[in-house]
């Protein structure tokens, strides 16, 4: 690898000169100068050692991307396609800017705040946070902090800006279609009531205030943070449906998981009970039957994340707005089709 000492030789200039260009301190350097030695770089393929741009007070072009789980992944969480497909877009969006991609996940809260704190990060993206525990990564490092699917109350003096859905729409829309559909009894099911599942719920609670007739009714299931749980609460669900039973899943991971359930249980879908999810997930129309789920776009909200909090990073003034609310869309499938 070229060395800025080979390249001042060959540009017939001092070592400083080419650290100064290289630096963007070009006011005592001449044009043709500037040019000549950015052709050379150009030509030698030099890259800059990272830690000489923190010893001289730049910006260290890493973005840290953490992740606060709370359910049980089988492989590991990129293997769950909402998280592999929302970080693959902003790695993509981060890379064309020209800065690196930290990744770290984890349960425990605490290990986050160390890694965020010990490391010279130029911004944060944090997923499923509780905006609370945003608001404390921004008070430990001073730094941009762009959160997705973030959940709680915001404080009044909150720096963080989140981009979200329109959730409260997505469990409005699903259950007025199933509702529509026919179904008598339209069960909720998520790992428990809590964050974007809760205002999906809260969605749903209002589209049967709204739209239901006589007989119509609404339960929430709490599945359970691992597979062992949901696979028993799959059980239950099953073994007591009732004729006109429709399970809305606020996740497809899940709503996938139980089709196949379902299909190992000989209980045809959506013959015998109508299956529906949320996220519209790569996966979700290539089950069978094919899924009816609630869409997001990933990578528009992957784009507007890293697209805020660059911004922020180079301008130095934070984003106007502090919630960022994208649409989400019902497509119907076949998953919930009724004779």
């Amino acid at each position: 690898m070229a060395t800025i000492k080979e390249i001042a030789e060959k540009a017939g200039v001092s070592t400083t000169t080419v650290s100064n260009v290289i630096h963007g301190k070009t006011k005592k350097v001449s044009p043709a100068t500037i040019q000549k030695i950015e052709a050379l770089i150009k030509e030698v393929g030099y890259v800059q050692k990272r830690g000489l741009r923190v010893l001289n007070n730049e910006k260290s072009q890493l973005i840290a991307v953490v992740i606060n789980y709370h359910k049980e992944f089988k492989d590991s969480i990129l293997g769950d396609p909402f998280y592999g497909k929302i970080i693959g877009f902003i790695e993509e969006y981060v890379q064309k800017q020209g800065y690196y991609l930290m990744l770290y996940s984890t349960k425990d809260i605490e290990e986050i705040f160390q890694m965020v704190a010990g490391w010279d990060v130029d911004g944060v993206i944090a997923i499923s946070f509780s905006r609370h525990n945003c608001e404390k990564i921004y008070q430990l490092i001073k730094k941009p902090i762009v959160s997705i699917d973030a959940y709680g109350n915001a404080a009044k003096d909150s720096h963080l800006v989140n981009i979200g859905l329109d959730d409260e729409s997505g469990g409005y829309q699903m259950v007025k279609y199933l509702l529509e559909c026919g179904y008598e009894h339209i069960k909720v099911c998520a790992g428990r009531d809590n964050g974007v599942d809760h205002l999906r719920y809260v969605g749903a609670q209002r589209a049967m205030q709204e739209c239901a007739a006589e007989g119509q009714k609404l339960q929430f299931v709490a599945l359970g943070m691992n597979y062992e749980k949901r696979k028993a609460s799959y059980d239950w669900l099953v073994q007591r449906r009732l004729p006109g039973t429709a399970l809305f899943f606020l996740s497809d991971m899940y709503a996938l998981e139980a089709i196949r359930f379902c299909a190992d249980k000989k209980v045809a879908v959506p013959q015998q009970i109508g299956v529906a999810g949320y996220d519209d997930i790569s996966y979700a129309q290539y089950s069978t039957p094919r899924l009816t789920t609630i869409k997001q776009d990933v990578q528009k909200k992957a784009q507007k994340a890293v697209e805020i909090l660059l911004k922020w990073i180079e301008e130095g003034e934070e984003y106007p707005q502090r919630e960022v609310e994208l649409s989400v869309t019902l497509v119907k499938r076949k998953s919930v089709e009724r004779d």
